[in-house]
Formats: structure tokens, C-alpha cells, sequence
């Protein structure tokens, strides 16, 4: 179960990057139909809230370096949408982009308590009080990795005063390919659309 200061930070998420535990992985693999996030206590049951998954589309990632000896820059881009969000809010969506460093051989996995992604939450959008952010926790190589999306939004539909600002957090456990030879592109398209199930929602 996370501590009272994790899920604080939760809270706070503007101002402090803060990322949910996920899973160890199988066989090498991020992509298993059984993953979901774990220490889930302090979440909402969103069972009951009916929650659409989230779409993920027009997913790009690059990861390129100069020579066999510099580290990989990867970059990520792809569009989230929430179709959960409410006539209300104008923000539903959003652009991302996010970079980091590879060696090129590290398989990476954020620590158990959230701890120690490959990246943080990076704000997609913001408007005012309501916002996306995306993060990559686990990242094995340019064809494997876990994507996490959280929105913080106004919903006095389903929610009441003062818990009328609920931030849903959402998944999606990326295998475009096994594991290839490194080269100094390393580029990954997928135009299609893919589901992140919500995995949890504090209010």
C-alpha cells in the first residue's frame, strides 16, 4: 500500500511529478493482458464509475544517437484523449511529448513505490485547473514500454463539492515489436488507435 505522503503527492501533481507502481514484468515482456497497476487501496473503485478507456493515436517514437558510442535521445509523441471528461471542460485532449537518454542496453522499470521512472509526468496541457500529463515509467527498448496518462479535471456530474475535481489515472502497456539489433535510428510509427483502460481515480 502506498504511504499517506505518496498519495499526497498525488495530490499535488502540478508542481511535483509524481508516477503509480506498475508491475514486475514476464518473460521480458511489458505487454501481458493481466498488468495492472498495483497498490491500487487509495484509488476509488473505478469499477463502479464506468470509465471508457482513454485513446492513444498517432504514437511516434525515435530513439537516435550520433555514433556507437553516445547514448540514444528518445522522443515520444502520440495524441491522448479522455472521453470521460464532461460536456463541461474544454480540455479532453491533448498533445504529448515526451524525451529521455538511453544507453541502449538498460531495461528500466520504475521501483515498486513509483519511484525512479524513466521519465515523469510532463504536462501534455494545461488549462487553469484542469490538466493531462503523460509519463513512461518502464522502458525496455523502442518497441516495449509502459505509457501512464492522468487528467485532473471538473466533473460536478458524477462528483460532488468538494471532491468535484477528480484525477483519473490511465495505462496502456506498449509491445510494437520484440527486442532488435541496435541501430543508430531506432524509429517506431503506430497510426491506429490504442487503448489505455483508466486504472484508478482519486477525488
Amino acid at each position: 500500500m502506498p504511504s499517506a505522503t505518496h498519495v499526497l503527492s498525488i495530490l499535488s501533481l502540478v508542481a511535483l511529478p509524481v508516477v503509480n507502481p506498475l508491475p514486475s514484468h514476464r518473460e521480458g515482456l511489458l505487454h501481458d493482458a493481466g498488468i495492472t497497476m498495483r497498490n491500487r487501496a487509495q484509488f476509488m473503485d473505478v469499477s463502479m464509475l464506468n470509465f471508457a478507456p482513454w485513446s492513444i493515436t498517432e504514437l511516434h517514437i525515435l530513439c537516435s544517437r550520433p555514433n556507437t558510442t553516445a547514448d540514444y535521445t528518445c522522443n515520444l509523441t502520440f495524441h491522448a484523449f479522455d472521453p470521460n471528461s464532461v460536456k463541461e471542460n474544454k480540455l479532453t485532449s491533448g498533445n504529448c511529448h515526451i524525451s529521455w537518454s538511453w544507453d541502449g542496453h538498460t531495461h528500466h522499470n520504475a521501483d515498486l513505490d513509483g519511484s525512479n521512472p524513466v521519465v515523469g509526468f510532463r504536462p501534455c496541457v494545461n488549462d487553469q485547473r484542469t490538466f493531462i500529463k503523460s509519463s513512461v515509467p518502464d522502458f525496455w527498448h523502442p518497441g516495449n514500454f509502459t505509457l501512464q496518462l492522468i487528467h485532473h479535471y471538473h466533473d460536478n456530474e458524477n462528483f460532488s463539492y468538494p471532491w468535484d475535481y477528480p484525477t483519473t489515472f490511465a495505462q496502456a502497456n506498449i509491445l510494437i515489436c520484440e527486442e532488435q539489433a541496435l541501430q543508430n535510428r531506432m524509429e517506431h510509427r503506430l497510426p491506429g488507435s490504442i487503448d489505455a483502460p483508466v486504472v484508478g481515480c482519486i477525488d
